[in-house]
């Protein structure tokens, strides 16, 4: 489960900084790190990122899917910095996170503080992202 809510953190944290980004295919690096790993989760995954979201990422950034009941909720936004709140009541999650965004590349990283068997842990997810080219169909 913590693994599929460091997933969904990976492409949360990309989600917020689209308002900056230009169209196209993007190549995003999450790594997850929590004592509750053996060691860090490092995921890669692509995402054509079309003009109307790169337009309005918020439309689509807080809907983590049917499967998750985690909750996104915007923060303050400038031309090169965007934070966000989520919660996820389910997994007794909480955290914030922030992206630093550029034409073709941005950085960010989601804190998310938890308890699990009675045991307090937090996860850190860092994501890095880069522009491919245009989208492929």
């Amino acid at each position: 489960m913590l693994r599929a809510l460091a997933a969904f953190t990976g492409l949360a944290l990309c989600a917020p900084a689209l308002a900056q980004m230009e169209p196209g295919e993007w190549e995003f690096v999450s790594t997850s790190t929590s004592r509750l790993f053996s060691g860090p989760q490092t995921q890669t995954f692509k995402r054509c990122i079309n003009k109307e979201d790169a337009a309005n990422p918020d439309r689509w950034m807080s809907d983590p899917g049917k499967d998750s009941d985690c909750k996104l909720t915007p923060g303050q936004r400038s031309a090169e910095k965007y934070t966000w709140q989520m919660e996820c009541p389910k997994s007794n999650m909480r955290g914030t996170g922030s992206a630093r965004i550029a034409r073709a590349t941005m950085d960010g990283e989601t804190v998310m503080n938890g308890e699990l068997k009675g045991q307090k842990f937090e996860l850190r997810t860092r994501v890095t992202g880069k522009r491919l080219g245009p989208c492929k169909n």
